[in-house]
């Protein structure tokens, strides 16, 4: 049995364990994600000040990239803020995911 693929960043934690794809991050109200991992989709949304917002949602086609950058408004079903400094760590989280599902990243 593969063991489950962790990232734990802050206050973030996203797994992978057994082709489902978790999506958990504390806040003052616990959110959660959760979905086939070939259904995911990333968008990154760069904002002022030095923020990033990572909106999580649903891919429309199965060959669509795993993580892209976002230059309009979108409808998510999940919204991580991150730093601009963060989104790097990110980013090679997304490019290891998007290897795995055989899936390109923007």
């Amino acid at each position: 049995m593969t063991e489950p693929i962790v990232f734990e960043h802050d206050r973030v934690q996203i797994r992978v364990d057994r082709g489902i794809f978790e999506l958990f991050e504390r806040s003052n109200v616990i959110r959660s994600y959760r979905t086939p991992l070939e259904w995911v989709r990333v968008q990154a949304q760069v904002r002022k000040r030095g923020v990033i917002l990572l909106h999580f949602s649903y891919v429309e086609d199965l060959d669509e990239p795993i993580y892209t950058r976002l230059m309009t408004s979108v409808c998510s079903l999940s919204t991580v803020e991150i730093t601009m400094a963060d989104e790097p760590v990110y980013r090679a989280f997304f490019t290891e995911l998007a290897h795995l599902s055989g899936r390109p990243i923007d």
